[in-house]
């Protein structure tokens, strides 16, 4: 057996132990085993980093809340926001260029 092979098999298992049996749980653990160079390390805290795409930031932090995008001769724009204002807090917002997470504001 070849070491990659153990190691997504090591992901996998371990992935699925902490995830649970849900349905959500358990596409969360077949993306671990569809993208092994995925950055798990992050995506298992729930955090982001610049670099990531659309689906990685989905991964660790679920769906937006809105999606804002402008398309023009320069690409793809879009800004994801997640959470809201309350008296405590205010939303994050998240852009994108061409599918790449960029820069965020909270």
């Amino acid at each position: 057996m070849c070491i990659l092979g153990l190691l997504v098999c090591l992901l996998f298992t371990s992935v699925f132990f902490i995830a649970g049996t849900n349905a959500e749980e358990q596409a969360y653990a077949e993306l671990a085993v569809q993208h092994p160079s995925w950055p798990w390390t992050v995506i298992n805290k729930h955090e982001i980093q610049l670099g990531m795409t659309g689906e990685m930031v989905e991964a660790a932090w679920g769906s937006p809340r809105a999606i804002n995008r402008s398309v023009g001769s320069w690409g793809v724009h879009e800004q994801w926001v997640y959470g809201s204002y309350t008296k405590y807090s205010s939303p994050t917002y998240l852009y994108f260029e061409n599918g790449i997470l960029t820069s965020w504001s909270d």
